[in-house]
């Protein structure tokens, strides 16, 4: 298990302190850990999660234009307009 040395204090309204309560008794552990997970969820798994999916992207190696003329494209096919 991981020292822990760093404070964080926060304010929650009651009724989402009710939801972590709830939460953590469901899973078994505390609400401090049931925290420390989400905000590892969010900063590490979730950025890996769009890293990949950028790097899939870029597998494609499809033709990209320079961007005023793709931003140009972009903007027509979200009025609706064709490109021309």
């Amino acid at each position: 298990m991981s020292t822990y040395s760093e404070r964080l204090e926060i304010r929650l309204p009651p009724e989402m302190m009710r939801l972590l309560r709830q939460e953590a008794h469901q899973r078994g552990i505390s609400v401090a850990q049931l925290v420390r997970e989400a905000i590892e969820f969010l900063l590490v798994q979730e950025r890996q999660a769009r890293m990949q999916a950028a790097e899939a992207l870029f597998q494609i190696e499809a033709p990209v234009a320079a961007w005023p003329d793709m931003k140009r494209e972009i903007e027509a096919a979200h009025l609706g307009e064709t490109s021309q």
